[in-house]
């Protein structure tokens, strides 16, 4: 039988698979950070000079751990690409987006070189993870429109795609600031690495405030929601309060609890889940103006 190329079902399989690996980097990446492995590997390719992997030390195995990972997101990008010129019928918007994922990967990878060399700068670590977002942000989109699924729901209140564009900025402002009070705090993946000179209790506070309005925003735009035609955005706008109100419990919790490294783990998986969750609001908002 003739191959007619990957069916639509099987290139979301992948495109989904491609967001999960992006998802699981930020978490190993957060790993290598809390476990103060962030220089467990001196160099890059090699994690010593002239030697692969690591000798029998956690630290090296945690960080070579994580570049491992950082394999398998390159593989499922190259699949994801592969698969869009694959995939019958042919659809060029879905190739483009799975270049952007090329070019994200390629970028981190860079970063990550440069991590290692400039010896955990914050500002370099702040803007690995911050490539990583605007990466799983191109995974979320792509794998929405492989979905082929489409949210045919019309506005019944206006300005409701501006509403929803301003949830997602405010969760991308609370993101950023977030980075700032990690460059600012204890867990700089090396006990000898320098900190942001921003004193802890302030940035947090900002952060904090970022936080305030994105809750505000958010649960406006659910009472607005609720009770209208628009399904669909409403149960998006009460996913994401749930994520948000667990994000928010945990930051506070790991504040006052001088930030141990277990709480600050799913302090940052649930960031990543909170800008996953904007993401989507966003998208389906596109038809709802």
């Amino acid at each position: 039988m003739k191959f007619k190329g990957l069916s639509p079902n099987t290139f979301h399989k992948i495109t989904r698979f491609a967001l999960w690996s992006l998802v699981a980097i930020v978490i190993t990446g957060g790993a290598v950070r809390l476990t103060g492995s962030g220089l467990g590997c001196s160099d890059w390719p090699n994690c010593e000079p002239g030697q692969l992997v690591p000798k029998a030390n956690i630290h090296g195995w945690v960080e070579f751990g994580n570049r491992l990972i950082t394999g398998l997101v390159s593989i499922a990008v190259i699949f994801a690409v592969s698969g869009s010129l694959l995939r019958y019928p042919r659809d060029k918007t879905l190739t483009s987006w799975s270049i952007g994922l090329v070019v994200g990967v390629i970028i981190q990878i860079i970063l990550g070189a440069v991590t290692v060399v400039t010896h955990l700068s914050p500002p370099i670590v702040m803007a690995h993870f911050l490539v990583s977002m605007v990466l799983i942000w191109n995974a979320v989109v792509l794998e929405a429109k492989a979905s082929n699924t489409r949210n045919t729901e019309k506005a019944t209140l206006p300005y409701t795609k501006t509403h929803c564009w301003l949830v997602g900025t405010t969760t991308a402002i609370a993101v950023f600031t977030g980075t700032i009070v990690t460059a600012s705090g204890p867990h700089g993946g090396d006990e000898n690495v320098n900190r942001l000179n921003f004193d802890l209790p302030d940035v947090a506070r900002i952060h904090g405030v970022s936080v305030f309005l994105l809750v505000f925003f958010l649960v406006g735009l659910n009472l607005r929601l609720k009770g209208t035609q628009q399904k669909n955005l409403y149960h998006s706008t009460k996913t994401m309060l749930i994520v948000v109100a667990a994000q928010a419990a945990i930051g506070y919790v790991q504040y006052f609890n001088q930030l141990p490294p277990l709480l600050v783990a799913c302090h940052i998986a649930g960031a990543t889940a909170v800008w996953i969750s904007a993401v989507r609001l966003m998208l389906k908002s596109v038809t709802a103006n």
